[in-house]
């Protein structure tokens, strides 16, 4: 089970343009996360990369032992 906490900041000037901010995304995990907002909301003129971008996502690797 994913344990992802992602945001999106999402922000409509006055002219109608849009943009948004994804939070909590670490590496390129981040524009598959918001694969959907850019199929939904048409082409995207511009994207511009956090340092979280360029962060290694997290990976737990986790073991459990049983005796028997």
């Amino acid at each position: 089970m994913s344990m992802k906490n992602i945001e999106f900041e999402i922000t409509i000037d006055n002219e109608g343009n849009i943009s948004y901010k994804v939070k909590g995304a670490k590496g390129k995990s981040c524009t598959d996360e918001s694969k959907f907002l850019d199929d939904a909301l048409g082409e995207v003129t511009e994207r511009k990369f956090t340092r979280e971008y360029y962060e290694q996502p997290v990976r737990i690797d986790t073991r459990i032992n049983t005796k028997r």
